[in-house]
């Protein structure tokens, strides 16, 4: 652990070796981020304070977001914010930490001209955790509705900060529960989700910070991870509008069977992207126009 008198490159050091004998991964970037978000910098700047010396409040502190690293708990929590698609997010055990694949599903839904091209357009976030897809969304388009909707009233409440935060709180109706207790038949333009996809055998194999941090019930899918996506794209085809379309965020063996899934309830021009690992990210399909 860092001790007094310690410069902050030492404290780092320091740090980065208390972590990686608790089999911690990415040790140095943990204490790099736990010391940039103390000395309120980036932390590519902090190459430039690496000679600077901490207080002992400083220290006390680092001193404790290290411990609950070495626990397991993951950096993000402990910071208590984390940024998506430039948008600074609070984020904690009450939903997932919001990734870069999910930034791949919303830049997805960005790119869809036939959605934008709308006059007012009504998005669903199924499934919105922290919020952190509506938000993006409504932040990049002053025009759309939005409505947010999750079976957890602890990520709602979550949610809710963060939409206020960014001052869209009047453009995002946050509802408990799941889509056809709350939207009214062919009332939406497009369906966004990132729904739990893990499958139950994968469960088991998942990272201890994830497995013993963030919320089950916004990670299991059930034993080939698609239960929840297939009662969505099933009532995806009552709540979508003609010509409506719905995004999905997928598992990387998940592609051909979410196709699957669209084409069976009458979804057309399916498209599988990858992400940046070349993996199957996200399907996206749209209903006929009648």
């Amino acid at each position: 652990m860092p001790e007094a008198n310690k410069t902050v490159a030492e404290i780092i050091q320091a740090g980065t070796t208390f972590l990686e004998k608790h089999s911690i991964e990415t040790p140095r970037l943990v204490c790099e981020l736990l010391t940039s978000r103390l000395l309120q910098c980036k932390r590519l700047e902090l190459y430039l304070q690496f000679d600077r010396s901490l207080s002992e409040t400083q220290l006390a502190a680092m001193r404790r977001g290290i411990k609950r690293a070495a626990a397991g708990e993951p950096v993000q929590y402990i910071l208590g914010e984390w940024e998506f698609m430039g948008h600074a997010l609070r984020v904690d055990k009450r939903a997932l930490i919001p990734r870069p694949e999910t930034e791949g599903l919303v830049q997805t839904v960005l790119d869809c001209t036939n959605l934008w091209a709308e006059d007012n357009p009504v998005i669903a976030d199924i499934g919105t955790g922290s919020g952190c897809i509506a938000i993006s969304l409504a932040l990049a388009h002053e025009k759309a509705a939005f409505v947010a909707l999750d079976v957890s009233a602890d990520a709602l409440a979550l949610a809710n900060e963060n939409a206020a935060k960014h001052q869209v709180s009047d453009r995002i109706h946050f509802a408990k529960g799941e889509l056809a207790d709350v939207i009214e038949p062919e009332s939406l333009s497009a369906i966004v989700a990132n729904l739990p996809y893990i499958t139950t055998a994968e469960m088991e194999e998942l990272p201890t910070q994830v497995r013993n941090h963030e919320p089950h019930l916004a990670l299991h899918g059930g034993t080939d991870g698609l239960d929840i996506i297939r009662m969505l794209i099933q009532d995806a085809t009552m709540a979508l509008k003609p010509g409506g379309t719905i995004f999905l965020e997928i598992g990387a063996a998940q592609g051909d069977a979410t196709r699957a899934l669209l084409e069976a309830d009458g979804f057309t021009e399916i498209n599988v992207s990858q992400d940046l690992a070349d993996h199957d990210r996200v399907v996206s399909g749209r209903l006929p126009v009648v």
